[in-house]
């Protein structure tokens, strides 16, 4: 089979590779594609990864062999979507609701990855994280069902439910998905981006209320969340850009006793001082990878158009055409690159 391998010189180039072997009770994925995910470039474009490992992890496609002892509920066909880590659902870190640190989920992983022509998943896989497709629902639309509950997971793990109003730093594809869902439950969500592109499709397609540059309109903003909050800010900020820059626009946009939502690593100098949370009594949270239950949910919503997902797709590629994809994601072109595998 073919797939996207990253090179000594950390490009992405296709290779010819082995299938690989079905795991008991698991089952061989014929991929339709794969998003190209910010965690991907980030590997990539700093030189993180393995050369010869194969990235990619917000897979669809469609069971082209099951194992013997594979769960009955299964079937060849099944057009499917999964997540790439399985919790044990046992451990200290599982039942205090912490499931992306469980040992378990960060060693299990996709053999051999999303960007190629076939993969195996586990029964483990099968059992947690894989979910059928309805025949509405589009490839590219059904990739999106884990990066939707990264965005989910850190959403929930705010303890403050009185969110009435929310900034959206960064208005990508997390930040823009991340709009609708507060949209959805009712908040006022602010936009905030440097791009002037990104700020017309979050306003015009209506993901945000309000959508701003964040040094060109530095005082529009302030005068909008004067007149519109109770405080002259936002209850809670999610910033999907993480350097000290955009650190310092949200603790000026969170208000006192407010919620900071980290959704991404930063580059190497990247600093917070403690202080600024502490006297302000800002709450804290991070997130790094989806909980069960946020895998089903996101499910839900993807599956039942919760969340509109066209407006952010902005390009699809060939599997040849990935370092392509890579580099509309740097150019600032892109908001979500899926990648198809047929014309490999």
């Amino acid at each position: 089979m073919q797939a996207a391998t990253v090179q000594p010189n950390y490009q992405l180039a296709l290779s010819e590779l082995p299938l690989p072997a079905i795991p008991a009770g698991g089952a061989l994925i014929k991929v339709s594609g794969c998003g190209l995910c910010g965690s991907d470039l980030d590997k990539v474009v700093h030189s993180k990864a393995q050369p010869g490992s194969v990235l990619g992890h917000e897979i669809v496609g469609i069971i082209e062999v099951l194992a013997p002892d594979a769960p009955t509920y299964w079937a060849v066909g099944d057009r499917l979507v999964s997540s790439h880590h399985v919790p044990c659902g046992t451990c200290h870190y599982c039942v205090s609701d912490s499931e992306s640190m469980c040992r378990q989920f960060k060693s299990t992983n996709f053999a051999p990855g999303g960007f190629a022509q076939y993969l195996s998943l586990t029964r483990p896989h099968l059992e947690k994280t894989a979910f059928k497709v309805p025949a509405t629902i589009d490839d590219a639309e059904a990739s999106c069902v884990e990066p939707l509950a990264c965005v989910l997971r850190g959403i929930r793990r705010v303890p403050q439910k009185n969110q009435t109003s929310v900034a959206i730093v960064g208005l990508g594809f997390i930040g823009l998905m991340a709009a609708q869902v507060y949209q959805n439950q009712g908040s006022t969500v602010y936009g905030v981006d440097l791009a002037e592109s990104r700020l017309q499709l979050a306003q015009t397609e209506g993901l945000v209320q309000r959508a701003f540059h964040p040094i060109q309109q530095a005082g529009e903003l302030k005068e909008v969340l004067t007149a519109e909050t109770p405080s002259g800010q936002v209850d809670t900020v999610f910033l999907s850009v993480v350097n000290n820059k955009t650190l310092d626009l949200a603790l000026e946009l969170v208000r006192d006793g407010g919620n900071l939502i980290i959704f991404t690593s930063g580059p190497a100098g990247t600093s917070l001082d403690p202080s600024r949370l502490y006297f302000r009594e800002i709450n804290l949270i991070t997130t790094y990878s989806p909980a069960l239950l946020d895998l089903k949910n996101a499910a839900e919503m993807v599956f039942n158009r919760k969340i509109r997902l066209q407006p952010l797709l902005s390009h699809e590629l060939p599997l040849r055409d990935i370092q392509q994809g890579v580099e509309l994601y740097q150019q600032g072109q892109a908001i979500k690159v899926f990648i198809r595998m047929d014309g490999a």
